[in-house]
């Protein structure tokens, strides 16, 4: 697994790294919780949480390494929790804040570094 490499830090934005650093380093923290959670109270809520936050830090891990496939597995797993908190009542503008770090990324992937988009460098 290829994280940083010269030829990925020539690509991506400083920006866009950060971000997506960061949002594996909460995703990881907040695995932790999950599998606690899933251990102390196995039922279907708990386990699918668990589940979507283990896709979301492998799909950043693979988006670091400039995967089309990655990003639209993101947009999945961002509507899937979208849905879910929809389903258990939280309420729309809720639910749509959950979906608002997809969006991010996205708008991050638009940054232009050496005239080429993020989204142009994905593969």
């Amino acid at each position: 697994m290829i994280l940083i490499n010269q030829e990925n830090l020539q690509k991506r934005n400083i920006v866009l790294t950060l971000y997506l650093y960061l949002t594996l380093a909460v995703g990881i923290y907040l695995l932790k919780t999950d599998f606690q959670t899933v251990f102390s109270e196995p039922n279907f809520d708990n386990i699918f949480l668990l589940l979507i936050g283990l896709a979301d830090i492998t799909l950043t891990i693979i988006l670091l390494n400039w995967k089309k496939w990655a990003f639209y597995g993101l947009l999945i797993t961002s509507l899937a929790i979208m849905i879910y908190n929809l389903i258990n009542g939280y309420g729309i503008l809720f639910a749509t804040l959950g979906f608002f770090g997809f969006v991010i990324i996205y708008l991050l992937l638009l940054i232009k570094k050496n005239g080429k988009s993020g989204w142009e460098n994905l593969e």
